[in-house]
């Protein structure tokens, strides 16, 4: 994979940036932070728990209040944020960064998606397509022009195909059908025991997080040669392979970037995703969501600027 250099780094957009600021990727079950004065400088701050969404009834207040909760002793000048739910809740987005700057003391604020900021910092601002695929899956196209597409994400009862939590079940439902070989039935029993079937009916949001847990272990099998392993595999990279067409199709894009738990299967994996969607390249992240927030201080002239909300003390 070819790796980019991030617009957030060091360019003279923010070479200038010294007061400190706030960077929050605000995600349903975990918030991380970290705290950068300069293009060169972040402190990552310890996580804490997340909020359940912005388009949640109750979201706004969960989430400034996570926000709060990670905010440093210190003085800030500005804090960005991407959190869960914003594009579905444009308004609530905008609400929340006009709540941020008496809430966090900042003078300035901007709030987006956290999969905008997970694209903003994998691409280093450059359109183009990210694949995040952890628990969940989607998606993610900027075009040139500034539309953005999302593409799957629609949770794991109606989508989120190909994710980690996605394999969980296609690995249970072999269990229920009786169809498990000995592989996959040892990592399932070995990582849920004998109460796996409470977990195959289950249909709760949380549920997915718990069948992801089987990843791991499936692809430990995988890589000592098990078929049905590398089937399972195999078929989830079919579908992301199609979530990526699908993506690819809003703007013809020609990089392909990575990202969320399911990168870290490592080259192995991604070589069966760049064989189903061999006419684009496939590249390293140049950074993470804290990354992408970082850009989100100083860079105003990107293409992810029409999902981005923004407000001053």
């Amino acid at each position: 994979m070819e790796k980019i250099a991030i617009l957030g780094r060091v360019t003279e957009a923010n070479r200038f940036q010294t007061s400190p600021a706030l960077l929050v990727d605000l995600g349903k079950t975990k918030t991380a932070a970290a705290v950068s004065r300069s293009a060169v400088s972040r402190r990552d701050l310890p996580s804490a728990a997340g909020a359940p969404g912005l388009s949640t009834p109750g979201g706004l207040a969960a989430a400034t209040a996570a926000i709060v909760a990670v905010r440093p002793a210190d003085p800030i000048a500005a804090v960005t944020v991407g959190a869960a739910g914003a594009l579905a809740a444009p308004e609530r987005s905008a609400e929340l960064a006009a709540a941020l700057p008496s809430a966090t003391g900042a003078t300035h604020s901007a709030v987006t998606s956290d999969a905008i900021t997970a694209h903003l910092g994998a691409l280093g601002g450059a359109p183009g397509v990210v694949l995040i695929a952890g628990t969940g899956a989607a998606a993610v196209a900027v075009t040139r022009n500034g539309a953005v597409h999302v593409c799957d994400g629609a949770g794991p009862e109606q989508g989120d195909r190909g994710s980690g939590g996605w394999l969980g079940r296609a690995a249970l439902d072999l269990m229920s059908d009786g169809q498990a070989q000995v592989g996959v039935r040892a990592v399932v029993l070995d990582v849920l025991g004998p109460d796996w079937p409470a977990l195959a009916a289950r249909t709760d949001a949380a549920a997915a997080a718990e069948r992801g847990r089987l990843v791991p272990g499936l692809a430990r099998a995988w890589a000592a040669g098990d078929a049905q392993a590398e089937q399972l595999f195999q078929q989830a990279a079919d579908q992301l392979a199609g979530t990526v067409r699908e993506a690819i199709g809003y703007d013809d894009a020609d990089q392909v970037a990575l990202i969320g738990g399911l990168s870290g299967l490592g080259r192995r994996f991604l070589d069966l995703l760049a064989a189903k969607v061999p006419d684009v390249k496939w590249i390293r992240p140049a950074g993470d969501a804290l990354d992408g927030a970082a850009l989100l201080l100083t860079r105003q002239d990107l293409p992810h600027e029409s999902v981005v909300c923004r407000s001053a003390a």
